[in-house]
């Protein structure tokens, strides 16, 4: 064996042909690269180069070396920069898991713009109901969810990303169907169908206790959750029910989403989930820049 750290400068004696050019490229002495050489020399057990006073050329066996050394060079270049690239989560694998009801948020496309920025990522990218991610997060199978509540376990790091404005889904037949937008006191006496308590406490309290301020008693047709059930339950005719106002856009014939004017309700969440012994470096790569990334266009 030998010492790879002899490399440079015999390289740079190749490359110059000379001890004193080779010593300024290299940034040492002329007498410390001839030391260096010949303790290479040494530790190889072969001559490397002829020598006279005025020229310096490399032996049959410095050749094939220097070949050898050049390829090996680079490949110590590739291992250090990829080195690099997986540790500050540039390079690698990322399982990503979102739910539907995130798609009528600008979280989609920011994904976009992450993916485009680090082609170098191979992202599996999965759509599945709140529950569901929530138990491929418990197997390790994914690495991040993106949900519109938070992951109900201490062993989860949850942050918000983004918001998605929120609309009140009620029958095209209903009177206010027309509106461009809808405040809670104008729904407060109709049959509500909110989201399970268990799902989102805070969201299904602070509901609870504005319509209390405006009715004695709020009317809870059902609990239901996710929201395309929801929907379906007010194309029955059970009730109103407030879902992202995305659904707008391709929800039920018989059902309208108008916007909610609400300072506390008209906007909701996007939360991302990572496991807290998740030391994958993508994952905390993707988790620091999703926040800042810009929609792609």
């Amino acid at each position: 064996m030998f010492d790879i750290r002899l490399l440079p400068g015999f390289m740079a004696v190749a490359r110059h042909k000379h001890f004193g050019k080779a010593a300024e490229a290299v940034h040492a002495t002329q007498p410390g690269i001839s030391q260096h050489i010949a303790k290479l020399e040494k530790q190889l057990g072969f001559r490397l180069f002829d020598r006279t006073k005025r020229t310096v050329a490399l032996t049959p066996a410095g050749e094939a070396f220097y070949d050898q050394s050049r390829h090996l060079m680079a490949m110590m270049a590739r291992m250090k920069a990829e080195g690099l690239q997986i540790a500050q989560g540039l390079l690698g694998h990322l399982g990503l898991g979102m739910q539907s009801s995130v798609l009528y948020s600008d979280v989609p496309l920011r994904i976009a713009t992450f993916k485009k920025a680090n082609e170098k990522i191979n992202i599996r990218f999965e759509v599945h109901p709140g529950d569901y991610l929530r138990r491929l997060m418990d197997r390790g199978e994914l690495d991040v969810a993106i949900t519109t509540l938070p992951m109900p376990s201490p062993e989860y790091d949850t942050m918000v990303v983004s918001h998605q404005p929120m609309g009140v889904a009620i029958m095209k037949s209903h009177p206010l169907a027309g509106r461009q937008q809808i405040m809670l006191e104008d729904i407060s006496s109709e049959p509500f169908i909110i989201v399970p308590r268990e799902y989102d406490p805070v969201s299904h309290d602070m509901l609870l206790s504005k319509l209390r301020r405006t009715c004695d008693a709020p009317r809870i047709a059902a609990s239901e959750t996710p929201s395309l059930n929801v929907i379906a339950r007010v194309a029955v005719g059970e009730g109103v029910a407030l879902i992202p106002l995305g659904y707008q856009r391709d929800g039920h014939d018989a059902v309208q989403v108008v916007r909610l004017e609400d300072p506390d309700l008209g906007a909701a969440n996007i939360y991302a989930s990572v496991h807290k012994d998740n030391a994958r470096p993508t994952t905390r790569h993707f988790i620091n820049a999703l926040p800042k990334l810009k929609p792609a266009s």
